[in-house]
């Protein structure tokens, strides 16, 4: 017999990926394409036709992962907060300095440690850059370990 939190558990994906789908347009295409789980199998989910236990562990924990943060995660943090973190990747996953992410946004390495102390510190045109710049590295370099 489950006990009741895993069943919640799966209310709550379910629920989420709903708010997923209605407040926020994303499609089941779009999912299938994102997660790897078929299209059919996520209409039947929805529906109430399958469960989470269907799918592998991996597959489940990804949608779990994704759908959190497609429902609600965007939402908590602040764009500043996100562009610091895709810089705190950048600096500690793939090891740039902040002059390197300066010279690819065309600002000064000072901007770019004013922004990670207090984003208010430069403008709205610096954190546009910086932000584009940014947001392009990390998608090139999260890209580069895939196979080709």
């Amino acid at each position: 017999m489950q006990n009741i939190r895993t069943i919640m558990a799966k209310d709550s994906i379910r629920e989420k990926l709903l708010t997923t789908i209605k407040e926020y347009n994303i499609t089941l295409n779009t999912l299938n394409k994102v997660t790897g789980i078929d299209i059919d199998w996520l209409s039947d989910y929805i529906k109430g036709k399958k469960e989470s236990d269907d799918l592998s562990l991996e597959k489940s924990a990804f949608l779990w992962e994704i759908t959190i943060f497609l429902s609600e995660g965007i939402k908590m943090v602040s764009e500043d907060e996100r562009i610091k973190g895709v810089i705190d990747v950048l600096a500690q996953i793939f090891g740039l300095e902040y002059e390197t992410i300066s010279l690819y946004s065309g600002l000064e390495k000072q901007d770019i440690e004013n922004f990670m102390k207090d984003p208010n510190l430069i403008d709205y045109e610096k954190k546009y850059k910086l932000a584009t710049a940014s947001m392009m590295l990390h998608y090139l370099f999260k890209n580069s370990n895939s196979p080709r």
